[in-house]
């Protein structure tokens, strides 16, 4: 095999960079991946809580909405694999930094959209940019830690998504509402990561080289890929991250809009009570992080377990808000809805950590960047790229409003559940692949 020459668990470091297990350089580097994190993911929900004046704004369906979101992770799925590529062959610092440039130029460039053509390029853009994020940042900070705890690292790094997505409904909606249109959130969350992206510059990174000290030589792309692929943990992982997605991407696509539609409110308020119930939500990757990392000791499934566990839980509490939805006159379906859709954000953010640790246990160190990489294409080309514009066709057929969207996320959201029971199947093999990942 290829990555023979590799030593143990952490790669060597070029002889001109000293890459530090722990310590200050691993805390500035999981500091400006969170960060970024958060500002990517403030991008995707300013979109979402934006949607419905969007929408009215330059005259689109439902479906044509959803067809813009579905532009977004064309981008990403057609660039993470190349990129998860020059994160592992090239620099992950640097290639950090470069995305983050372009997803904040293409950011700006949604606030100019004129329609839907337009849009849909400038989301585009925006997957473009993002897609080397999640590999490089995972990658880098998950060998800036030791394996023992790369659970709760990972888990403070997916927090961020949390804090993004609490940032752009809560400002996003308001700006959008208050300070000149839809327009406005994109050119303001346009700045952040340019500023990140030149602090990204100076985080620590590592080269891989052989036993002797040599350079180490990558295999071609094709040949990396059939080597992940050959590892059982992650096929069945793959298969159910896209499956989680279709539920998650879905509803964080289309609720602010359900909000709107159900008790007629403006997008800022909306995007406040999206933004509360993220906060709660924050809770989530911290925990799953934490018993991750503790029931790993205990079995090897121990990550995946709670993988599974945690999808079917959120799942169940998804579907129990849609139920209250359908009835909006009845006070007491409104507070069992308000109650329901935070434990849906804290179960479905417990997972991602478990998940995100699993891809960097089970491969060798050359392939942790494409590991991840492999694990976003599966989030976006088997259910995030058409599990939003699926709901959005779904409410057209139906006849739209807030019954046909809440028609269209419940079987979205059915998705969640197949999930689950594919991420109790990959538990069975992630103590043997991880085994082999160590001696390879």
């Amino acid at each position: 095999m290829a990555s023979s020459g590799i030593k143990a668990a952490v790669p060597a470091t070029a002889t001109s960079e000293r890459f530090e297990v722990g310590g200050p350089r691993a805390t500035y580097v999981l500091t400006v991946c969170s960060l970024l994190y958060a500002v990517r993911y403030a991008d995707w929900q300013i979109m979402s809580v934006v949607l419905q004046p969007l929408k009215a704004d330059l005259g689109l369906t439902d479906g044509q909405a959803g067809l813009a979101g579905t532009a977004y992770f064309i981008g990403v799925i057609l660039f993470t694999l190349p990129t998860s590529r020059l994160i592992d062959t090239w620099s992950r610092r640097k290639t950090i930094a470069m995305m983050a440039i372009i997803w904040s130029v293409f950011t700006l460039a949604t606030g100019f959209a004129g329609g839907l053509l337009a849009l849909a390029i400038a989301r585009f853009g925006v997957g473009v940019g993002e897609a080397g994020f999640a590999p490089g940042g995972t990658a880098l900070v998950s060998a800036s830690y030791p394996e023992a705890q790369r659970g709760r690292k990972l888990g403070i790094f997916n927090t961020f998504i949390t804090v993004g997505i609490i940032l752009g409904a809560i400002l996003g909606g308001y700006l959008s509402a208050h300070a000149g249109g839809w327009r406005t959130p994109f050119y303001v969350f346009g700045i952040p990561g340019v500023i990140l992206g030149v602090l990204a510059l100076f985080m620590q990174d590592y080269r891989l080289s052989n036993a002797d000290g040599t350079p180490f030589r990558h295999a071609s792309l094709w040949s990396n890929l059939r080597e992940l692929w050959a590892i059982p943990t992650l096929r069945w992982l793959y298969v159910g991250l896209g499956m989680y997605a279709v539920l998650q991407i879905s509803v964080g696509t289309w609720f602010p809009a359900l909000l709107m539609r159900a008790y007629d409110i403006k997008e800022d308020k909306a995007g406040l009570v999206m933004g509360v119930v993220t906060i709660i939500g924050l809770a989530g990757p911290l925990l799953g992080g934490v018993i991750a990392d503790r029931w790993h000791t205990k079995r090897p499934d121990g990550r995946m377990r709670l993988a599974a566990i945690s999808i079917a839980i959120a799942t169940v509490f998804m579907l129990l808000v849609l139920l209250a939805a359908l009835d909006i006159g009845n006070r007491a379906l409104m507070l069992f809805c308000a109650a329901m859709m935070p434990l849906h954000s804290i179960f479905v953010g417990m997972a991602l950590p478990a998940v995100a640790a699993t891809t960097q246990d089970v491969v060798p160190a050359h392939l942790k960047g494409l590991s991840w990489g492999g694990a976003m294409m599966a989030l976006y080309l088997l259910g995030g790229a058409w599990g939003p514009y699926l709901v959005g066709t779904l409410s057209d057929a139906v006849g739209g409003g807030y019954r046909g969207l809440a028609f269209g996320i419940g079987i979205a959201g059915l998705f969640g559940f197949v999930a689950s029971r594919l991420w109790f199947i990959t538990g069975r093999h992630v103590e043997a692949d991880r085994q082999r990942a160590q001696r390879a």
